[in-house]
């Protein structure tokens, strides 16, 4: 899966910054809750998503609250971000603009 997808620059900076790895960004793509937003996909890693198998392994753990930020059309990864206090509750908020 991480074979196909793309990197912006911008997406390396932060996954550097936040010390995500290619391995873990495919894992929160596999594990975590999708969400269409804004022209792009957020998957959002909820604690329920992570399995109980791998729930006490600090690798995967320490991911919870991360989302992934893709693009709607193809498999580019725009930007990575963790927020563990209120997760997704921001974009939810967001003001729907009707046009």
């Amino acid at each position: 899966m991480i074979d196909s997808l793309i990197f912006t620059k911008h997406a390396l900076k932060r996954m550097a910054q936040r010390n995500v790895s290619t391995t873990e960004i495919s894992f929160i793509l596999a594990h975590g809750t999708e969400i269409n937003c804004a022209g792009a996909r957020l998957v959002h890693l909820k604690c329920k998503d992570i399995p109980k198998s791998v729930c006490h392994d600090d690798q995967f753990a320490r991911l919870q609250g991360s989302t992934v930020v893709l693009s709607k059309e193809s498999p580019v990864v725009m930007t990575v971000w963790r927020n563990r206090q209120s997760g997704l509750r921001h974009i939810s908020r967001k003001p729907r603009h009707t046009f």
